[in-house]
Order: structure tokens, then sequence, then C-alpha cells
């Protein structure tokens, strides 16, 4: 029994928060969209931000783990990893003469 104690402890020892942060030079415009999503099978397949409302790009995008993440992790054996993602659009170039600037076309996902 105290070796199953002291491998749980161990093993809980060894889990850590999920973080990821894309900063760009863009200046941003308005406030960050929230979204959910997941993780499933140990990172295989997840969850992607395709702010599609964003005509001139993400300025910052924020990906991690919510505070309760952990213990749908657990109770899933690492089947099913929530994930809330955070971006901020960019603001885009001010047009000179009024009228709409050309925006190329985003790059579809992998």
């Amino acid at each position: 029994m105290k070796r199953l104690a002291a491998s749980a402890l161990i093993l809980a020892s060894l889990t850590g928060c999920f973080r990821m942060s894309v900063r760009s030079p863009a200046p941003r415009d308005g406030a960050p969209v929230s979204r959910m999503g997941v993780s499933l099978v140990e990172g295989l397949t997840t969850s992607n931000v395709a702010a599609a409302e964003c005509r001139h790009g993400l300025s910052r995008v924020d990906v991690y783990w919510p505070w309760w993440s952990p213990f749908v992790y657990a109770f899933t054996f690492g089947i099913v990893a929530p994930l809330r993602a955070e971006y901020v659009c960019a603001k885009g170039p001010e047009a000179s003469d009024g009228g709409e600037t050309e925006v190329p076309p985003s790059v579809p996902g992998l």
C-alpha cells in the first residue's frame, strides 16, 4: 500500500500546467475573445484558433488549461484535456484613400 501511495504521489508531482502564448508586434484591436476546446488522446489532436472575424490576423493568442482541466484529464485517463484559447485581433493598416485594403487569404490549418 505504501508503494502505491508513493507511486501516486510521484505521478501527481510530475504533472504540470500547459500554457502557450504567441505575441505579434501588431497593435491590438478590441477586447480578448475566449473559446473552449479539447485536446484528445494525449495531445494527438488539439483545438486550433481559427478567427475568421480577424481580417488582419491575430495580435495575441494564449492557449492554456483552465484550473479544472487536470481533474477532467485524470478522470478520463488522459483521453480528454479541456483547453481555453484567448485571442485578440490585430488592428489593420489605415487606408489613406478611404478605400478597402487588400487582405491576403489565411493559411489553411494543417
